[in-house]
C-alpha cells in the first residue's frame, strides 16, 4: 500500500490534527530520500479590547485584562498592525525551525512500495524518509497569508486550529486572580512578578501571549535550554502530549488525571533531560518526538509505527540493489 496524501480526518486521535503528504523521488538522484511533510494550517486571532474573546479578555472597571490558564488577570494592550505582522512572521519561523528536518525514518527492510529505479545506473533505490514540517497561516477569510511553496504543499484548506494571542503590558509587577477563581495552595489571590516573560502568563493550546514568542526565558541557562512555548504548543498540535506521557506514563498522557501537572513536564524526574524536552519545559527534541511522523507514515504505507526506526542523522543514505538481480529473482527478500 502507498497513499500519497492523508487528511486529519483519516487518522486516529491524537494524531488527527494535521494533514500530510508522502513524496517519492523521481530517480534523477539515487541519493535522494523520500519526503513526509506534516502540514498544519492555523489561524491566529489577535485578541484585545477591540477583538474580544469570551473567557480570555476581561473588562473590570473599564480596564481590559487577559485571563491566563490559572485565572490570573494581566493588563491587556491593543495590537498595533506592525506587531501583528511581526508575530505572524516569527511564529512561522520558530515553528518550522523547531520541527522541520529533524528526523529520518528508516524504511522497513520488507517495504518496497517506495522503491524507484535510478535514471543513471542499473539500480533499484529504496529511500528512507525525511521528516518535514510546514505551517500555513490563514487570514480571517481562510486563505493562506503566504501562498508560496514555502508555506507547504497542502497550505490551502480549512484551519486545523485557531489560536488566540494576547498582547500584555511588560510593566506589570503583580496580578490578581479573577474574582470567579478561588485562591488556594500555590495560587495566591495576588501574585508578584519580577518580570513579564514567556512563563509569566500561563498559556495553553488555544491561548498564547506575545512573550511566548518575543520574550522567552531560560529553563536552564548553563546548558542553553531555552523555554520554547511556541514549539511546545505546535507539538501539541501535532498530537504530542507532555514528555512523561510520551515516555509511557499513562497518568500524564492526553486526558490523563495528571496530564497538566508539573510532573507531566518532567519536573521532579530523576533524569533532567526530561524537563529539557520540547514537550517538557525546554527546547530540545529527542527521538521520541518523531512520533507524529511515525504515526502518520503508518497510514500512508499500511504498516505500523513500530516498523519504522528513526534517526537524527539527516545524511542517512538510501539503500540500493542491482536491478538485474531483482529481475532475475536473485535479490534478497529483505534489504
Amino acid at each position: 500500500m502507498f497513499k500519497p496524501q492523508v487528511t486529519a480526518a483519516e487518522a486516529a486521535s491524537p494524531y488527527n490534527t494535521y494533514d500530510s503528504i508522502l513524496e517519492i523521488p523521481n530517480g534523477t538522484d539515487p541519493n535522494q530520500n523520500a519526503w513526509l511533510t506534516l502540514q498544519l494550517r492555523i489561524k491566529l486571532n489577535f485578541a484585545d479590547s477591540r477583538n474580544q474573546v469570551a473567557g480570555l479578555t476581561v473588562n473590570q472597571a473599564g480596564n481590559w485584562y487577559a485571563k491566563d490558564t490559572d485565572g490570573y488577570l494581566f493588563p491587556l494592550l491593543d495590537w498595533p498592525a506592525h506587531l501583528i505582522a511581526r508575530f505572524q512572521r516569527e511564529f512561522v519561523q520558530v515553528s518550522q525551525r523547531t520541527w522541520n528536518y529533524q528526523y529520518v525514518l528508516i524504511t522497513p527492510m520488507n517495504y518496497s512500495e517506495m522503491d524507484f529505479p535510478a535514471k543513471v545506473g542499473d539500480l533499484r533505490i529504496r529511500p528512507n524518509v525525511l521528516c518535514l514540517f510546514r505551517l500555513s497561516l490563514l487570514n480571517s477569510a481562510g486563505t493562506p497569508i503566504d501562498n508560496t511553496p514555502a508555506a507547504g504543499p497542502l497550505r490551502t484548506g480549512a484551519a486545523h486550529r485557531t489560536i488566540n494571542i494576547v498582547n500584555l503590558s511588560l510593566a506589570t509587577r503583580s496580578v490578581s486572580l479573577d474574582p470567579s477563581v478561588t485562591p488556594g495552595p500555590g495560587k495566591p489571590a495576588v501574585r508578584p512578578l519580577t518580570t513579564v516573560d514567556g512563563l509569566a502568563w500561563r498559556s495553553n493550546a488555544n491561548n498564547y501571549d506575545d512573550s511566548d514568542l518575543f520574550n522567552p526565558t531560560w529553563e536552564n541557562k548553563e546548558h542553553k535550554v531555552l523555554s520554547n512555548t511556541v514549539g511546545h504548543e505546535i507539538g501539541h498540535a501535532l498530537g504530542q502530549c507532555h514528555v512523561m506521557g510520551l515516555k509511557g506514563v499513562a497518568a500524564y498522557a492526553f486526558n490523563g488525571p495528571n496530564a497538566n501537572d508539573p510532573g507531566a513536564y518532567g519536573v521532579g524526574s530523576p533524569d533532567p533531560l526530561d524537563a529539557w524536552n520540547i514537550m517538557g519545559r525546554g527546547c530540545r527534541l529527542y527521538l521520541l518526538n518523531a512520533v507524529s511522523w511515525k504515526e502518520r507514515i503508518a497510514i500512508h504505507t499500511g504498516t505500523t509505527p513500530n516498523q519504522w526506526d528513526v534517526t537524527g542523522i539527516m545524511e542517512t543514505p538510501t539503500r540500493r540493489m542491482p536491478a538485474g538481480l531483482m529481475n532475475l529473482g536473485l535479490a534478497p527478500a529483505l534489504w
